[in-house]
């Protein structure tokens, strides 16, 4: 069965298809502004990148309500991570990945760490497991993570080979341990000093973990 982050992403990419086809931006966008996106995602396209996220980016401003500008100012931005993204993974890749890795940049992760993460010494993550990390690396900063420690957890995961579940379950039990009062920082340190135990004790195919039931 698929782990809610891999069907998060699933879903992202889904849409992403769909918006990329019919190459939709929002109605409400001024003819200058939608002219400017529009050379923009024509300039990714030829550089091999996915141009759905920029649609996508221009959707979202639509709908929390944020005017042309900031929503010109939010897509140009996600071209430069994009880019900056695919120059850490080394190649376009696959969509999903590269949208994670601009997330992951948007949020502050350090882009030698991501490189480091991305393309270590030893044998890199696949496609699917990094971009889980990716997007549970996001998850843990936007619980008021620092980008640094949120990096250095996930990666810390990734080098012992974790799976795309213990991921889902760690972001799980992290925000359990946060709404009964610990502090972000310190409810990663606890989570992730666990996991790692359990990685270094158990075979990877015996790896079955589920998640912590709700706080009450």
């Amino acid at each position: 069965m698929k782990s809610r982050a891999a069907l998060v992403v699933t879903s992202i990419v889904f849409a992403s298809n769909l918006r990329a086809q019919a190459n939709v931006l929002p109605q409400r966008l001024s003819p200058d502004v939608r002219a400017t996106i529009e050379r923009l995602m024509d300039s990714v396209r030829t550089a091999g990148l996915p141009t759905a996220p920029l649609a996508d980016k221009a959707a979202e401003g639509v709908l929390k309500g944020a005017d042309d500008q900031r929503i010109l100012v939010a897509v140009r931005m996600l071209t430069r991570e994009l880019g900056e993204a695919r120059t850490i993974l080394g190649s376009a890749g696959d969509p999903a990945l590269l949208s994670a890795m601009a997330s992951a940049l948007h949020a502050g992760a350090a882009p030698g760490e991501l490189r480091r993460m991305a393309r270590p010494s030893g044998n890199p993550p696949d496609s699917h497991t990094l971009a889980t990390a990716l997007v549970t690396l996001v998850d843990l900063v936007a619980k008021r993570i620092p980008p640094l420690s949120a990096t250095n957890a996930v990666n810390e995961l990734l080098r012992r080979r974790a799976t795309d579940d213990q991921f889902v379950v760690l972001r799980s039990e992290v925000e359990q341990d946060i709404r009964g009062g610990v502090e972000p920082e310190a409810a990663l340190t606890k989570r992730i000093r666990a996991h790692v135990e359990l990685l270094e004790t158990v075979p990877l195919s015996g790896r079955t973990i589920k998640p912590p039931p709700p706080p009450l």
